[in-house]
């Protein structure tokens, strides 16, 4: 991707704002508490609530036109519908009773409920999720294609300007960098918009040229494969970057609002960027659909607004990176707080917490540099999130759900065990298995096994 002085100007900048107001924005209120390190005092008010968490949800947004570039508007059938539901339903049931059941983290209230051990195993299942990896080498390869640099370097570098500011800041630096992402996000693309329509025409004058499928609800998709993405999208309901953020938000009221408001701006970004994708379709040849954003920017825009909108996707894919680290880290600390090494009188939550950061990072960039292919891997695996989380989380909202701590421990394990083993089964091309989504077998094992344990607890 070739870039002008101006283009490189707009992109140090951005590194460089970033890095303002990570060290220096958030650290005008006192971080010196494990609440204020850990949760920003729990003092989100709604404008911050919301871009907070609209920035951290599109981390994988080169995937996002690669999906637009090779299936057209299925892609936000996939990608954009059953996530808006089952936010809405995350909402309506569950974003205010996190404010006010006040706990910090998921594993904290599965320890609560269920105990040290079932604590223990939901910490593993969101360090699945949340170990950075995949959003390190993304931002890795957006650095390489305008620097030229070895990727490695790339990623390493990529770390330290989005991860290092965390370690002193908090999730209070993670929010107001969160903001300034949000902001970029919608503004670099607009632009690429607004210049491939002055290039290319309204999307009324060539849309009709698409491929027929790209027109297509489901595109030629399989109606399984697009179900699937319905199901998957109830990972929202155990994601802990909606967790963290409900458990921050000043109040209630906030969280559940919050939420709602959201789903409206993810409408908007998720309308921006398939308009986009299908430019990209329209217009751009390549053999690598992964690059549709970045080769459509290439093509239509000049410079400084390339700048722009290369700062966008780097924005979009930090937001997240920034986010899930951060909660990687914590979930770490929060294991080690526990080990007798870690006395409480020296190692409260916030310094384990960022031992925990570091470890985070040093993993992440590790497999994003060793072995990248396995990144696709990690992503197939964290399936095992909601088939492994969701019914036990979901039964600490209603006090009414009868569900004993051992058995709960056994819907976990079960749960993400069949997943994982469903998931393998279809890499491999295992018997029928190729055929079946691995969301479908292992989340009605764990509905079975917990109405089976729910219906004994009653007797």
């Amino acid at each position: 991707m070739t870039v002008s002085y101006l283009d490189i100007i707009v992109i140090i900048i951005y590194f460089l704002v970033i890095l303002y107001i990570g060290f220096v924005l958030s650290k005008k209120k006192e971080v010196s508490s494990d609440n204020e390190f850990l949760l920003a005092g729990r003092k989100l008010t709604l404008p911050i609530f919301v871009a907070t968490l609209v920035a951290t949800w599109y981390g994988s947004i080169l995937g996002i036109g690669e999906f637009v570039y090779k299936s057209g508007f299925v892609a936000w059938v996939c990608f954009g519908l059953p996530y808006y539901i089952a936010a809405i339903i995350f909402g309506i049931f569950i974003a205010g009773k996190i404010r006010t059941l006040g706990f910090k983290s998921i594993p904290e209230q599965i320890e609560y409920f269920y105990g040290k051990t079932a604590s223990r195993i939901s910490s593993f299942i969101i360090l699945v999720i949340t170990i950075p990896a995949a959003y390190l080498l993304m931002l890795g390869i957006m650095l390489q294609l305008f620097t030229g640099w070895e990727l490695w370097i790339s990623i390493i570098v990529g770390a330290l300007l989005s991860l290092i500011y965390l370690f002193f800041g908090g999730f209070r630096a993670d929010v107001y960098t969160n903001v300034a992402q949000f902001i970029l996000m919608y503004l670099g693309f607009g632009i690429l918009i607004y210049f491939a329509t002055i290039k290319y025409g309204f999307v009324s004058e060539w849309i009709g040229k698409l491929p027929e499928k790209h027109l297509k609800f489901l595109g030629d998709l399989d109606w399984q494969y697009v179900l699937a993405w319905y199901i998957i999208a109830f990972q929202t309901l155990v994601d802990p970057t909606f967790h963290q953020r409900c458990a921050a938000a000043k109040n209630p009221k906030i969280a559940r609002k919050g939420i709602f408001v959201s789903v409206i701006f993810w409408m908007i970004f998720d309308t921006l960027t398939l308009i986009a994708g299908l430019f990209a379709t329209g217009f751009i040849v390549t053999d690598n659909p992964l690059m549709a954003f970045p080769l459509l920017g290439e093509n239509v825009l000049p410079a400084f607004w390339k700048g722009i909108f290369i700062v966008s996707l780097l924005a979009t894919i930090m937001s997240t990176l920034d986010s899930y680290a951060f909660i990687s880290g914590f979930t770490i600390g929060n294991e080690l707080k526990k080990l007798k090494f870690f006395t409480k009188d020296f190692f409260n939550e916030k310094k384990t917490t960022q031992i925990g950061l570091l470890i985070s990072s040093i993993l992440g960039v590790s497999i994003a540099i060793l072995i990248p292919s396995a990144v696709e891997i990690i992503y197939k695996t964290s399936t095992i999130a909601i088939p492994g989380l969701i019914f036990p989380l979901i039964f600490t909202y209603f006090k009414k759900i009868p569900i004993k701590s051992n058995d709960t421990i056994w819907i976990m394990i079960i749960g993400a065990i069949s997943s994982l083993i469903f998931t393998l089964a279809k890499e491999h091309n295992v018997f029928f298995f190729k055929n079946i989504e691995p969301m479908f077998p292992a989340i009605i094992i764990s509905g079975i096994i917990s109405l089976i344990f729910i219906i004994r607890a009653k007797k």
